[in-house]
């Protein structure tokens, strides 16, 4: 008997599935009802729409004897409310040392390695960051080809 029961309860949940949800009937001449529009936080392939895009340099060149070069890069983002792209620049060493091919090194510094942007939605912001040699080091290094590999990390955080 319970097997039986349980077998009519399932048939009657499946059959239940299909019947469409109305929030309201309108019978009445004149009558008026109410439906809500929202929107889906996902886009239509059923992925988050919320995201970013951070656009960087292959290559950043700094001329030779040059105290600070600026660089660029782009931000473009649409976000939740009250959050924002933080973009920070940084040599994953930690050491801030450009190398040569035979090992010399040019001990430099990065100014406003760091930029938040102004709010959730940001259409193709430039920030600028700049790499500093001081002039010491400058007249410390041998004219060598020297170089070092930044990371870029980028993150959602809230405003």
């Amino acid at each position: 008997m319970k097997k039986i029961l349980a077998v009519a309860l399932a048939l009657v949940m499946m059959l239940a599935v299909s019947v469409p949800a109305f929030a309201v009937d309108i019978a009445a001449d004149g009558g008026t009802g109410e439906s809500v529009v929202r929107t889906s936080t996902q886009n239509e392939d059923g992925e988050e729409a919320a995201g970013f895009t951070v656009s960087i340099p292959a290559e950043n060149i700094v001329p030779w004897d040059a105290t600070s070069t600026d660089f660029q890069y782009t931000v473009t983002s649409q976000l939740a409310p009250n959050k924002a792209v933080r973009v920070d620049v940084d040599d994953p060493t930690g050491d801030l040392l450009m190398t040569d091919t035979n090992g010399l090194t040019l001990a430099y510094w990065i100014q406003n390695s760091f930029a938040v942007m102004d709010g959730p939605v940001v259409d193709a912001q430039a920030c600028t960051f700049t790499v500093c040699v001081d002039t010491e080091a400058w007249d410390a290094a041998p004219v060598s080809a020297y170089s070092d590999t930044l990371t870029f990390t980028a993150s959602i955080v809230d405003v």
